[in-house]
């Protein structure tokens, strides 16, 4: 950094601890460094040990006092980052960092979606099956219960047409599905699994 950036820093640094109070403040803002401008991007650090103070520093009132005395020095709006650390090696550290975490909040989103996609489709067809169960007459009967089986398992294989068993969750909710299915019908789970999935198709005399 230049000597005229440091100098810079310096006097806008001195400019806000006229406008704020507190010792502990004053101890952030006399370790917060100038790390590097990127456009509209100023990248602000505190070495490693002192850290701790960024909580100082992120108040909303010492936020707007550096923003103004950064704005008023460089003459463009800034957006103001604080990292732990003071060099450009920690500024690339941080936005690796912020990359990963955009990653993983994305792929949260997703699996949310997913999650709320299976939920609802998969949780009618769930409702469905239930709801049979309890308008079949006479279900004590085992014959009744075989029509039952033979009306669900046709309900279920056109509902796989429109709900393709695509991920892990998918097959989470389609297995609730089957499960609830050999309860009603008292038969096994997996032999209904069976039936839906890989039961050869019957070709017409």
């Amino acid at each position: 950094m230049s000597t005229e950036m440091q100098e810079a820093w310096r006097l806008i640094r001195e400019r806000v601890k006229q406008k704020v109070t507190g010792r502990t403040l004053y101890r952030a803002l006399d370790a917060l460094q100038l790390v590097t401008i990127e456009g509209e991007t100023v990248v602000l650090g505190l070495p490693y040990e002192e850290y701790s103070l960024a909580g100082h520093l992120n108040a909303p009132t010492v936020r707007r006092e550096l923003e103004q005395a950064i704005e008023d020095a460089y003459a463009f709006r800034p957006q103001v980052v604080i990292i732990e650390g003071t060099t450009l090696n920690d500024w690339h550290l941080h936005q690796r960092k912020q990359e990963e975490m955009r990653r993983l909040s994305e792929q949260g989103v997703r699996r949310r979606e997913a999650e709320t996609r299976a939920f609802t489709d998969w949780e009618t067809v769930y409702e469905q099956v239930g709801r049979k169960f309890a308008e079949t007459p006479g279900r004590s009967l085992a014959i009744n219960r075989a029509r039952y089986l033979n009306e669900v398992l046709a309900f279920v294989r056109e509902a796989l047409q429109r709900l393709p068993l695509e991920t892990e969750l998918d097959e989470r909710q389609f297995n609730r599905v089957v499960e609830r299915i050999a309860d009603n019908a008292q038969v096994p789970s997996a032999l209904v699994a069976w039936l839906l999935l890989y039961e050869p198709k019957r070709t017409e005399p």
